[in-house]
């Protein structure tokens, strides 16, 4: 009877969430999803990824077969906004959140009660896609607005409807004061404040919208873009390109807006299938998936220390597991005891020799011990040594991780006549494993102009001066650029 009721007891926990669901791994052709819903709620969903995929190549041209190489977007699903706050504290009400840093590139969404993430996914992979293959020196309201035009993008049975109205942008665009058209034109987000920034975005969606949905609009806008990259002034650029003075442009949005929104209609007998393979993954996920990504973001101090605490926690629950074993060896060296992180690592190693993220966890924590001896140049010397030793063999165990080359090249900076031909072939493999990184463009870009790589250097460094979200590293590359210029004559081309 008592094993009956027990039984029981765990059955019941399982029915209504008392235990905790397994996370699962789907992986498919361009995207790698993580999950704790069930098995074919992942599956749609990544199906539904895919499907945005092909569609954005068949709006840009490209076969299914073009440019394989490039790295598969991580995903990870959560069920509540407490859990997506484990991987990024401080966002309050966000549905989602993308990343593209020097350790990671990925995205956390809330799944919607049916099973389905937010737009901000289907919004942030337009940006991660365009970078990854159609990088340029785009306006920072066409980025955006270009990624709001296709996240509304509508998978029927029989068609895909492309370009329909976001319901939340049109409601505020109808309902609040605008952004001035010359701060549409000149500004990013960055630069307005928080009301402000929510307009601008429905509003770059109208003005993308507008433009795209004529073919001489179209042509126009591609003369507006190309003046823009070239340094002219988008406000003496904008009515010379358009024909449309910018003091008429907000008039002239408000009329598309009034009239009924186009949106293109693709056709379709049904909806496709994607090969993907779906694993569960270990125990330790629930309580350490999350954290891992924190991890990688590097976050403040006092952010840090407290998740050192959750992870020492939770890692001693799991003794032996690489997940457990690996995050609280990153944490430990970036906020405790660097010297535990060391004895983790090279005991993993000794029992897997050909743990690449192990051998890098290694390399980093050295090259970051360096740092701290500035005032003794061997020991530090003899640090970044080791750490360059670990990051080959990081990279022989798993050849093309972006993130083992760039460490590698970061061991390099400060060698006489840097950047050497091999140091330069390094970051800009770097960059081209992973374009979406800023952090990575900038210091690629800036290498290939300390050798006078003008052309390559301005090409890496555009879509760093224009991203509406780069900060001071827009700043940098901008006025990198602007030196640039100067010492050719033009934009280099």
């Amino acid at each position: 009877m008592l094993v009956r009721a027990v039984l029981g007891l765990v059955l019941s926990l399982a029915m209504f969430g008392g235990a905790r669901a397994d996370w699962r791994k789907a992986e498919s052709a361009h995207f790698v999803v993580y999950s704790d819903s069930g098995e074919s709620s992942l599956r749609a969903y990544t199906a539904k990824l895919e499907e945005f995929d092909a569609l954005l190549r068949q709006f840009h041209g490209r076969t299914p077969e073009q440019d394989e190489t490039a790295g598969k977007l991580d995903v990870y699903l959560v069920r509540t906004a407490d859990q997506l706050r484990r991987a990024f504290p401080g966002m309050e009400s966000a549905a989602g959140v993308y990343t593209a840093g020097p350790n990671d590139i990925f995205a956390v969404a809330i799944r919607k009660a049916d099973g389905l993430a937010d737009d901000v996914v289907l919004h942030e992979y337009v940006h991660h896609f365009m970078l990854q293959h159609y990088p340029g020196a785009y306006p920072a309201w066409l980025i955006e607005g270009y990624a709001e035009y296709f996240m509304t993008a509508d998978f029927q049975e029989t068609k895909v409807l492309i370009g329909t109205a976001n319901s939340g942008r049109v409601s505020n665009l109808l309902n609040s004061e605008w952004v001035s058209s010359r701060d549409l034109l000149a500004k990013s987000p960055r630069a307005l404040t928080a009301n402000q920034a929510a307009l601008y975005y429905g509003q770059a969606w109208l003005l993308t919208h507008y433009m795209l949905s004529d073919p001489e609009r179209r042509r126009r806008l591609s003369a507006f873009v190309a003046a823009t990259a070239r340094g002219d002034d988008p406000l003496t650029a904008w009515p010379r390109a358009t024909g449309i003075a910018v003091a008429d442009l907000e008039k002239v949005m408000r009329s598309y807006l009034h009239n009924p929104i186009p949106y293109k209609i693709l056709p379709r007998d049904k909806a496709p299938t994607f090969p993907m393979d779906v694993t569960i993954l270990p125990p330790s996920s629930g309580d350490l998936l999350l954290e891992n990504q924190l991890a990688k973001l590097e976050p403040a101090k006092a952010v840090g220390e407290r998740l050192l605490k959750t992870v020492r926690a939770e890692a001693a629950r799991y003794p032996g597991d690489r997940l457990a074993t690996l995050t609280l060896a990153k944490v430990e060296a970036d906020y405790g005891d660097r010297a535990a992180a060391d004895k983790l690592l090279t005991d993993w190693i000794a029992a897997h020799p050909e743990d690449a993220e192990a051998l890098r966890l290694a390399g980093e924590s050295r090259l970051d011990a360096a740092k701290a001896l500035k005032d003794k140049p061997v020991e530090a010397k003899a640090l970044v040594a080791e750490a360059a030793r670990y990051f080959g063999r990081a990279n022989k165990a798993r050849p093309g991780a972006y993130q083992t080359l760039y460490s590698f090249a970061k061991t390099r900076i400060d060698e006489p006549g840097y950047p050497s031909d091999n140091t330069l072939n390094v970051l800009e493999l770097s960059a081209q494993l992973a374009p979406q990184v800023l952090e990575i463009r900038l210091t690629a870009g800036q290498a290939l102009a300390m050798r006078g790589r003008y052309a390559d250097a301005y090409r890496l460094l555009e879509p760093v001066a224009n991203s509406p979200h780069g900060g001071a590293m827009s700043e940098t590359a901008a006025t990198l650029l602007k030196s640039i210029r100067e010492k050719m004559g033009a934009r280099p081309g």
